[in-house]
């Protein structure tokens, strides 16, 4: 906008000068016929361009270009804000994908653990199980033993009590017999004989 208006400015100039008494005598000069064709010199017509020109590019110098120049150290500074962000956000995205990295070799890590751990309570609970059933079987072995042993008794007292009564039905006989001492003795012997 301020360039406008230094172009405004130097056009205005130029139509002050144009209607100055130089101008208009640089006019009446090639309206007399003094020779205006394109190849004439007009030292008064180059003097106001030259001052023309040097007014203008004193009005840019002063009002326009500082402006395109802050425009473009702007426009310089807005790109090196966006170069910056662009490497900060870089530098962050490596930054978080290390802190990724190492998080994920601790989890890793610690599963790995956490399977050791599981593996060696596994192999206490299998142990514990080993023993257990170990216990069971020998308290078990024990408890058939001890039935055995007391089967066995059982087994003795029936014996015991089939002699008694395999005795008293020898005894029996016997006496129904009536036969001697030594006869007696001879069929008890024979009779525990065969048990």
């Amino acid at each position: 906008m301020i360039w406008r208006r230094g172009v405004i400015a130097a056009l205005a100039i130029v139509s002050w000068v144009a209607g100055s008494p130089a101008g208009s005598l640089a006019q009446e000069h090639v309206a007399e016929g003094g020779g205006g064709g394109i190849f004439s010199l007009n030292v008064g017509l180059i003097f106001w361009t030259w001052v023309l020109f040097l007014f203008t590019l004193g009005i840019l110098a002063w009002k326009v270009f500082p402006v395109i120049s802050g425009g473009l150290e702007e426009r310089h500074a807005k790109i090196q804000g966006a170069i910056d962000d662009a490497r900060r956000a870089r530098e962050d995205s490596e930054a978080m994908r290390a802190e990724q990295e190492q998080a994920l070799a601790a989890a890793r890590s610690e599963s790995q653990e956490l399977i050791e751990k599981a593996r060696a309570a596994a192999e206490g609970v299998k142990k514990e199980i080993l023993a257990e059933a170990r216990v069971q079987q020998e308290a078990l072995l024990a408890d058939a033993r001890a039935e055995m042993q007391l089967e066995r008794r059982r087994l003795r007292e029936d014996i015991r009590r089939e002699a008694v009564e395999i005795s008293l039905s020898v005894a029996e006989r016997l006496i129904r017999t009536r036969l001697d001492g030594e006869e007696n003795r001879r069929l008890v012997t024979e009779y525990l004989a065969e048990l």
